[in-house]
């Protein structure tokens, strides 16, 4: 673990009552002040947006990062934390405690805490526990939920404990974007973005969004974050395309014949740099929405219009163009240059027509003349 590698919080630990009762008698002895006061800040941190630079925590923390190592991995022995790690990404999932009942049934904490305190002590912390009363000579007229309340319940409101009960069996999606929606959601929690938003038709408008408007994985959550209203249950996808089409691209100046990257990233290669403008995000936009076109095709395609239209981004040329494309299925960068730029087999050539003469009837010179003076030439 560097300074300079990322981390991410994910926690939905809430401490009180009980929990919080353990944890200060029960597993502060076993984590020690610094540990528990670590764990207790990270909890009250709450989940991170992204990720963050691991200096920047150390930094509020006052901590080296030997220490942090050491003081996390008190955590990870108690089950307090979670450190996943790829590549130079960190994910810290902290779990809450278990209650002081539940923490004297675990053979193997219960014996570290002994040995870390006394027996003495831990019999005097078990004299203070109450103990639930069995009420054995009490009837339970409890009433209970009738099945009726379920009878409106619909199969498509069963789709949200399907997604919810497959865990790690996650639908693998096979968008024909560039922006991997599989590898975005691998790393974004429920709570950043509710299973309930998590429709096809969401999630294939997020990827074609990270195409056209060169989005990374990380910026995509935060912009997540700002449209999704939690309290009234609803997700804006038009104002998730809105911000996306205000981010700054990424100038790169790609080599020729590269066409698998974000379009907007290409047009700024094309144009050395210069930011794109709105008017042209809207035309990429349409090419994409309207027209069905993948990034790389819009890519090919911009750059066909600039070369046949002095360096400027026709519209009207290059949605008629697009709505050939569409109609004949082409979805790859490589066709469309076959398409555009390569005659099409079995496609014909405009040539003039040509006449037979042979069976002409020739005119004698008299007749000639009569002609001529019958259309007012002589």
């Amino acid at each position: 673990m560097l300074g300079k590698d990322y981390y991410r919080i994910e926690t939905d630990v809430e401490l009180s009552g009980e929990k919080l009762k353990s944890l200060i008698f029960f597993y502060g002895p076993l984590l020690g002040p610094e540990a528990l006061n670590l764990y207790q800040y990270l909890v009250l941190k709450g989940p991170s947006i992204g990720f963050n630079r691991l200096n920047d925590l150390l930094g509020e923390l006052n901590l080296s990062i030997d220490q942090f190592e050491m003081l996390s991995g008190k955590m990870n022995e108690f089950r307090l934390l979670k450190t996943l790690k790829k590549e130079d990404h960190y994910i810290f999932v902290l779990e809450g405690p278990m209650d002081m009942n539940s923490f004297i049934k675990d053979d193997i904490f219960v014996r570290c805490f002994i040995l870390k305190t006394s027996g003495a002590h831990y019999q005097n912390l078990l004299a203070g526990l109450v103990q639930p009363e069995e009420h054995r000579d009490y009837e339970n007229v409890s009433k209970t939920l009738s099945q009726d309340a379920l009878a409106s319940w619909s199969r498509s409101d069963e789709t949200y404990i399907r997604k919810a009960r497959t865990g790690k069996k996650k639908e693998n999606y096979d968008f024909n974007t560039l922006f991997d929606i599989n590898v975005f959601l691998k790393d974004i929690s429920p709570t950043l973005f509710p299973l309930r938003f998590r429709t096809r038709s969401n999630l294939e408008k997020i990827a074609v969004f990270g195409d056209l408007y060169d989005v990374s994985y990380d910026r995509m959550r935060v912009y997540l974050a700002q449209v999704s209203d939690f309290d009234a249950d609803s997700f804006d996808i038009r104002k998730l395309e809105k911000a996306c089409m205000a981010s700054n691209g990424t100038y790169e100046k790609l080599e020729q014949g590269r066409y698998d990257v974000p379009c907007v990233r290409f047009l700024m290669s094309l144009q050395d740099g210069k930011e794109v403008t709105e008017s042209d995000r809207y035309l990429l936009s349409k090419l994409s929405q309207k027209y069905h076109l993948s990034a790389p095709v819009i890519n090919v395609l911009v750059e066909y219009g600039l070369k046949n239209c002095d360096n400027r981004l026709v519209e009207k040329y290059l949605t008629k163009t697009a709505s050939d494309l569409h109609r004949n299925d082409i979805d790859t960068a490589e066709k469309a240059l076959q398409w555009l730029y390569e005659p099409q087999s079995g496609k014909k050539e405009d040539k003039l027509p040509v006449y037979d003469t042979s069976n002409n009837t020739s005119l004698s010179a008299k007749q000639e003349e009569e002609l001529l003076e019958l259309m007012g030439k002589k």
